[in-house]
């Protein structure tokens, strides 16, 4: 039986990788440097999905600061030393990966390209994408235009792609670049948002991604 659709495209923070840890230690570290006191984990994801100069910006407006150039190149300065001390694929990733390697494969995300690269050659993902879009690139998400630059990479059109993410972001721009949507519940916020959007497809394991592409 034939593959659903021709090709997936991937989020990475909250959908493959859960790089929670390592961003909270990275803004953290870059709080320090600007004399302010840790924010927890929680607070911290709670302003992952839009870049990472938005993620400065609300964290840096918890304090009334408003130094978000000097608190983005602390904190890149602090990940790219540490991306990868606890991120880790999420439980099955590895496995749905294996399972989609006959399809076009990409990576989307609004997340710096260098730490999107460093963080799949450090996990040993990479070889499984023939596409890696960061958010420094293009518009970032929910606009299209990753997505678009990721199809162009990988040279496929969009009449039976799927995009696969875990925020509203993700969705919007599968939805505006004509793809069909999968919302991930086992991401950074626990699923709440792909709940409350719309996304074509819910799923709440890797193996049931697998089973949506493959089916």
């Amino acid at each position: 039986m034939a593959p659903r659709f021709d090709f997936v495209l991937f989020d990475l923070d909250g959908t493959l990788v859960d790089s929670s840890g390592d961003l909270t230690t990275a803004v953290n570290a870059a709080l320090a440097e600007l004399d302010l006191p840790p924010l927890t984990r929680a607070d911290i994801v709670s302003f992952v999905g839009d870049g990472a100069r938005k993620l400065l910006e609300r964290t840096l407006a918890r304090f009334g600061r408003t130094e978000v150039d000097e608190a983005v190149r602390l904190f890149k300065a602090a990940y790219r030393l540490r991306c990868l001390d606890e991120t880790r694929p999420y439980p099955g990733v590895p496995a749905l990966l294996e399972a989609l390697c006959s399809l076009p494969l990409g990576v989307v995300s609004n997340k710096p390209a260098e730490f999107a690269r460093q963080v799949l050659d450090g996990l040993g993902l990479s070889g499984r994408f023939g596409a890696v879009v960061g958010g420094d690139e293009a518009a970032l998400k929910p606009n299209p235009a990753p997505l678009h630059l990721a199809m162009a990479r990988l040279g496929v059109a969009g009449r039976r792609g799927l995009m696969v993410g875990d925020h509203t972001n993700d969705l919007g721009a599968g939805r505006a670049a004509g793809l069909a949507t999968c919302g991930v519940t086992w991401g950074l916020d626990g699923g709440r948002a792909v709940r409350a959007d719309r996304a074509d497809f819910l799923c709440s394991v890797p193996a049931e991604v697998e089973r949506l592409v493959l089916a």
